[in-house]
């Protein structure tokens, strides 16, 4: 149906973006070498931390729009409202990216910290980032406004087509015509503006009204604003603990390992973008049966969840873990890199593994309408992980960031969901740990490290053959021991077998 459309496409964008992402890497450090690289993923620390002036005004919209829709004669009130929220992102997107601009050049002499890229080559590349942030930061209004009138699937279109283009045309720019990291960024300025432009028209478009013209309406701003509010308090824990690190990284080590910290974060990212479907579909669930009040169905599919997590994290989270060094070799063939970001990789994907155990309690906990559990353990790791990253950044490197987001994510596991099951599922933490992780935790950590051993004792110099033969030989051994698995595999069988039939 159109739902389930609409999801699967919007899955398959997802999916898309991130595993762009991942492939192009190797390719622009060749290209334009890890150190250019280090300013690609220092623009990536600067826009994360710049989405703090979002106001949660992005999610607002696409509440409001949604609810205006569901009404006849709101197309006046629609177009106002966009065009008001349009006008302020447009005006903090220009401001900010003059701003950027203008302090370009003690940005490059006293932030960043480069060992042989010139300075100035490091400003003229500031202040690009600074018109990609100018034209980038308006689209997540148009975003808002595309998902709140249930246009799903032209979104993710768009958003697929525009970043094929930004990651492939941008190595025939660097190829043909200059492998420096500034052509790399003067290609994200035109295709981001772009972007950005084709959806502004696409959401006029779709706006039925003509004959009026939009207005800035401060009424329409009021509707949303208490909701704005709670969105951006929220935003502003969430970017301490997302983006704060990244900026230490940017201040306190060398240009050339904010690029390895940032590639060992895309990698263990990965796990995060696997599950992410899974919420999707289990948070409305959750709020659907809080409603109806039927406590034994919330309980079977809150756990049914947790061990769905826990079986799809724990062996590609090992995985990644054990066998860092050949996975980053076959995808890279870069040694240097390989032997920077491989621990790296190691630590940012234990604290990784750990976070995804917090997902299934949190979408619990936005069912039930609670926001307070999740800020206040957020502006508590806030308090704790700022000092700790300032002394082990500074201590230890990159890997010492990497070891605050582990002890943070511990922290949670060992902390925070205890008392999460103390306060709103009492008595149900022992089935949580016996029934939902130990069994895929065990198994996948004996397989793991059985297959590491082999491969350390029987083919050190493991070739890309080998390892593919290695890994699917532990998942089919994983695949039947796990009972969630087995049964998931004889629904398939049997519903070939029915088609077959018909």
């Amino acid at each position: 149906n159109s739902g389930s459309l609409k999801a699967i496409v919007t899955l398959i964008s997802r999916i898309i973006t991130a595993v762009i992402g991942i492939i192009f890497v190797p390719i622009y450090v060749r290209i334009i070498g890890v150190e250019s690289y280090g300013l690609v993923a220092f623009y990536g620390t600067l826009a994360g931390s710049l989405a703090i002036l979002d106001l949660g005004l992005s999610t607002a919209i696409n509440r409001q729009v949604a609810i205006l829709k569901a009404h006849t004669n709101k197309e006046k009130e629609i177009k106002d409202l966009i065009f008001s929220v349009e006008l302020i992102y447009w005006s903090i997107g220009l401001l900010v990216g003059l701003l950027i601009v203008v302090l370009a050049h003690p940005i490059a002499i006293y932030w960043v910290k480069a060992k042989d890229l010139p300075t100035i080559v490091i400003e003229r590349a500031v202040m690009l980032m600074g018109a990609v942030f100018a034209f980038q930061f308006p689209t997540s209004i148009y975003n808002g406004v595309m998902i709140g009138m249930e246009r799903q699937v032209p979104n993710a279109v768009l958003t697929i087509l525009f970043t094929v283009a930004r990651a492939a045309g941008v190595i025939l720019i660097l190829k043909l015509v200059q492998p420096t990291v500034e052509y790399y960024f003067l290609w994200q300025v035109l295709l981001t503006f772009l972007f950005t432009i084709s959806l502004r028209i696409y959401v006029r478009q779709k706006l039925t009204i003509r004959n009026t013209k939009a207005r800035f309406s401060v009424p329409q701003l009021k509707s949303i604003w208490r909701f704005a509010a709670g969105m951006a308090g929220i935003s502003v824990v969430t970017f301490f603990l997302s983006q704060v690190d990244k900026i230490v990284v940017s201040k306190l080590v060398l240009l050339e390992f904010v690029g390895y910290y940032s590639l060992a974060f895309l990698i263990a990212n990965v796990l995060q973008q696997v599950i992410s479907p899974l919420q999707v579909v289990v948070f409305p669930r959750f709020a659907s049966l809080l409603a109806q009040n039927k406590q034994s169905e919330l309980l079977e599919l809150y756990h049914r969840s947790c061990r769905w997590v826990a079986i799809i994290v724990f062996p590609i989270g090992l995985v990644l873990i054990f066998f860092a060094k050949e996975i980053l070799m076959f995808w890279t063939k870069n040694p240097e890199l390989v032997k920077n970001t491989a621990p790296l990789v190691q630590v940012c994907t234990a604290g990784t593994v750990c976070n995804c155990m917090m997902w299934i309690p949190y979408s619990y906990l936005l069912a039930k309408g609670n926001t307070r559990f999740t800020i206040y353990q957020n502006i508590i790791a806030s308090v704790i992980l700022v000092p700790l990253l300032f002394w082990w950044t500074g201590k230890y490197g990159a890997i010492g960031a990497c070891f605050v987001w582990l002890s943070i994510n511990i922290g949670y596991v060992l902390i925070s969901l205890p008392l999460f099951y103390h306060r709103y599922l009492k008595g149900e933490m022992g089935r949580w740990y016996k029934k939902d992780v130990a069994l895929p935790l065990i198994t996948a950590m004996i397989l793991t490290v059985g297959a590491k051993y082999f491969q350390v004792r029987m083919i050190p110099d493991i070739k890309i053959i080998y390892f593919i033969i290695l890994l699917l030989f532990i998942s089919s051994i994983y695949f039947f021991i796990i009972p969630e698995l087995r049964a998931f595999s004889s629904k398939l069988k049997f519903g070939r077998r029915s088609r077959a039939g018909l």
